[in-house]
């Protein structure tokens, strides 16, 4: 989760507790910790990012943005996963959830697979 006030934090906690009363083996992580992943194992990922100032990730997960806007990634560095990003803004900028919208882009570009698709 990339959050900057605690409503994507609170999000993706209520969603890893279904998962794991659900019987699911899960792991909550901020993107601020991405370090402590191993892309090669994961086979998930449920991404949740809020939007701030003018379209901006939160500072929390600006480390992990800058990581995948990495050039000379493979374009199979994330072949592994499926995933889904759950994007929070408020429609009266104009720029709300372009951090999950980039997110949503960056990762299908490094080889994951959309699990679940939504508005865009």
């Amino acid at each position: 989760h990339g959050s900057q006030t605690g409503n994507a934090e609170a999000i993706a906690g209520r969603i890893h507790s279904e998962i794991v009363e659900a019987g699911g083996n899960a792991s909550l992580l901020a993107m601020k910790e991405y370090e402590k992943m191993d892309v090669s194992l994961e086979r998930l990922v449920i991404a949740v990012v809020s939007t701030t100032g003018q379209g901006d990730p939160p500072e929390s997960a600006g480390k992990f943005y800058r990581y995948l806007k990495t050039r000379s990634h493979p374009k199979t560095l994330l072949a592994a996963w499926s995933f889904a990003v759950l994007a929070l803004g408020d429609t009266n900028y104009d720029m709300f959830c372009k951090p999950g919208k980039v997110l949503d882009k960056r990762l299908e570009e490094l080889g994951a697979k959309r699990w679940v698709t939504g508005a865009s």
